[in-house]
């Protein structure tokens, strides 16, 4: 996996809507993926998701739309992890500020699967950091902005992976122009690590 070129390799874009910041006490709320391989969208999955609460907060609502009305009849993630799980698959998993919705889904994992992701993760948001150094705001609106990508809504879980799935789109043929071009150099680019001597030498990386 890790030694295949971008295009043979199968990249599953990831995105929560969740009730806070905190796995351990917040829950989520809303739960998508899109599956794609070759910049060819293979399959997607979204699913709302009923909290362990009486009702979706305020300010919550406000922010991402998501109502307690449209959450009250939706499964419980315990019922949603089994098949999103079987989704994602042993494919590279991408997501803006990945970090936040990988601990909730190894939380949420762990809890009711006796299991967490244990896929190759890629964050646009670190690799932005290294190669758009010259963008001021690192957010999804903004980097989209900065790729001419229309932003349909943001704060909902499909429309954020719809998004973050053409920065990375953009993100890959930007490195092709610096033969960066295998599934290691970009986790590796994300992690915040040098891909080799040749690159070092390189502006962006």
């Amino acid at each position: 996996m890790y030694n295949l070129t971008t295009d043979e390799a199968v990249f599953t874009v990831i995105d929560l809507e969740t009730t806070g910041f905190h796995p351990e006490k917040d829950y989520i709320i809303e739960i998508a993926a899109i599956k794609f391989q070759g910049n060819v969208e293979i399959d997607r999955y979204h699913q709302l998701v009923k909290p362990d609460m009486d009702f979706v907060p305020q300010h919550i609502s406000k922010l991402t739309g998501i109502t307690t009305a449209m959450v009250i009849d939706q499964p419980k993630i315990n019922e949603v992890l089994p098949e999103f799980f079987k989704f994602i698959k042993d494919s590279i998993i991408v997501a803006h500020n990945a970090k936040f919705d990988i601990s909730f889904l190894n939380y949420n994992g762990k809890l009711y699967l006796n299991k967490t992701l244990k896929n190759p993760v890629i964050c646009t948001d670190n690799l932005a950091r290294r190669i758009l150094p010259d963008i001021d705001s690192k957010s999804l609106e903004n980097i989209a902005f900065h790729f001419n990508i229309p932003f349909k809504q943001r704060h909902r879980a499909l429309s954020d992976a719809e998004t973050t799935l053409k920065i990375f789109i953009k993100m890959l043929q930007f490195l092709e122009d610096y033969n960066v071009n295998r599934v290691i150099d970009i986790i590796r680019l994300s992690e915040g690590k040098r891909i080799n001597d040749r690159m070092k030498r390189k502006k962006y990386v």
